[in-house]
């Protein structure tokens, strides 16, 4: 029982995680930093429980609403504005001093795995407190709540790509970031509330209104998505949602995968790992960065621009994962890396 609880409470969280990655085509996030996303979207609903708690202490609002002013105020101040704020919070831990975060779509992406580690916990607390009908419950919340959550972390991640990005409105985009998924969350919250306390007709003509939302804001969402993709392939933004992009390229990188590196190679393998810091940090320099504790495009300051050696483990690796792909792909097409002792002396 436990098992199939923790399938139906996760499978709709693993499609829609899928989805978003993949959309990402033109640079997929490491997946080390995409799973620590997902984690700290778990982590995300105890920082909403400090939230919530004492909102409902004040009187904000009751756990179990009877009236449609008392669905509205459940809606927000225990679920909406804890929720958003708590996972804003740990967006902005996840990516202040990331430099992953350097394209438009990647707000989108590491905002959806947070709101989704939100989900997934929730989805799984919901089924087990619902056991007896869990199948039924997550069907509903798979088809409903999660995309939900979904589209929530899409709101906020456009805005906060474009607080990152854009040149203009940044203090506006940044708030924008929380006020967007705050009033879509609340909005969609109060339907399903306010449906709960209503007599069997208008109950239902309210759900089905929930429906039709959720339909808008997930083709909302779409078009959120392909606009931030648009900007990062440098594609014209096209009027309908399902046409196709103009370039009809696709990377096809030689499959080194299964390549294995020579012991020999270790050495060679950390200086170029080392090297490929350098050649980017001096490109930067040349473009006028200097070292900042957080990333600034706007003022060109970069935590990263700092010696290898300095650099956090997660940064070491994504110079080491270009080195290992450098050294895989002369591998892979037949040349042979020999030493020159005399030249290395």
């Amino acid at each position: 029982m436990t098992y199939q609880i923790l399938v139906a409470a996760l499978l709709p969280i693993v499609i829609l995680l899928i989805y978003i990655y993949y959309k990402d085509k033109r640079s997929s996030e490491p997946i080390s930093q995409i799973i620590k996303a997902f984690l700290y979207g778990v982590l995300s609903v105890f920082v909403s429980l400090c939230i919530s708690t004492p909102f409902k202490a004040i009187g904000l609002y009751t756990s179990e609403p009877t009236t449609i002013s008392e669905a509205i105020s459940i809606s927000f101040y225990g679920a909406a504005i804890p929720e958003e704020a708590a996972k804003l919070f740990m967006l902005w831990l996840l990516l202040k001093k990331s430099r992953h975060f350097d394209e438009w779509f990647d707000g989108i992406v590491y905002a959806v795995f947070v709101s989704l580690g939100f989900a997934g916990l929730e989805n799984i607390m919901y089924l087990f407190d619902n056991s007896d009908s869990f199948i039924s419950v997550g069907v509903l919340r798979g088809l409903m709540s999660v995309p939900m959550h979904f589209a929530f972390g899409v709101l906020m991640g456009y805005f906060y790509s474009l607080a990152k990005f854009g040149n203009k409105f940044k203090m506006l985009n940044y708030i924008l970031a929380f006020v967007a998924p705050v009033v879509a969350h609340g909005i969609y919250d109060s339907l399903v509330f306010t449906a709960g306390v209503l007599n069997d007709i208008w109950g239902t003509l309210l759900f089905i209104g929930t429906i039709a939302f959720c339909i808008y804001l997930w083709k909302v969402c779409r078009r959120k998505i392909e606009e931030h993709k648009s900007k990062d392939t440098d594609e014209p933004i096209t009027a309908t949602e399902n046409s196709e992009p103009a370039c009809a390229y696709t990377p096809q990188p030689l499959d080194c995968s299964t390549t294995p590196l020579p012991q020999e190679l270790d050495s060679l393998f950390e200086d170029l790992s080392k090297n490929v810091h350098e050649v980017w940090a001096q490109g930067r320099i040349a473009e006028g960065w200097s070292y900042g504790p957080q990333r600034d495009d706007v003022n060109k300051k970069h935590p990263c621009l700092v010696p290898y050696e300095q650099l956090p483990e997660e940064e070491k690796g994504y110079d080491r994962r270009t080195a290992e792909g450098t050294l895989k792909f002369i591998i892979k097409k037949g040349y042979r890396i020999i030493k020159d002792e005399e030249q290395a002396n």
